[in-house]
């Protein structure tokens, strides 16, 4: 089974009624997530999966990267996803305004570095619940493009040098709040 990606007003309004019901807990979200896929059939649930891994396919650039690096004093492959995972499901306004302008992140409230609330690994995994509880076959994300950064190409834009002095230019609100940190 095939499915569009889902249109983005419906995305993206799925995604902001689950973080506006989870009162910023995180398995509040996911909860909130899926109750809301559990309304939706199979190839909606498929049109779902399919748009969340193009918004984090899109984020998948040096620049973001470079963001992520700063906020978590570091970041490893697997942070970034879990860090793209994390910026999908803070909404249109602040996907859109972090796609344009990383820098723009420093404005975002939220604990930063190991552990912190910048990274969301768990709602990755909501869809493919709720497909499987609805009676769907397989694995939901098979129904979907490859993920970037698994064995595919490169992140988009200037790759990112991990000195303090470039971080520092490239991200100066971020770096002004997180770039304390020891690198």
């Amino acid at each position: 089974m095939t499915a569009p990606a889902m249109p983005a007003d419906q995305f993206w309004s799925i995604i902001g009624r689950a973080g506006a019901a989870s009162g910023g807990d995180p398995a509040a979200q996911c909860e909130a997530l899926a109750a809301a896929l559990r309304e939706l059939s199979l190839g909606q649930i498929i049109g779902f999966e399919v748009a969340f891994r193009r918004y984090l396919n899109q984020a998948y650039s040096w620049d973001l990267w470079g963001a992520a690096y700063v906020i978590h004093g570091g970041c490893s492959d697997d942070s970034f996803e879990y860090f793209r995972r994390w910026l999908v499901t803070r909404g249109q306004d602040v996907y859109e305004a972090a796609m344009a302008d990383p820098d723009s992140l420093a404005q975002f409230n939220g604990a930063a570095g190991p552990g912190g609330a910048w990274d969301f690994e768990e709602i990755y995994y909501v869809a493919n619940r709720v497909f499987r509880e609805s009676g769907g076959e397989g694995d939901v994300r098979d129904h979907s493009e490859p993920e970037a950064g698994l064995g595919g190409p490169e992140p988009t834009g200037d790759p990112l040098e991990e000195d303090e002095a470039h971080l520092a230019a490239r991200y100066p609100k971020l770096w002004q709040r997180f770039g304390e940190s020891p690198l």
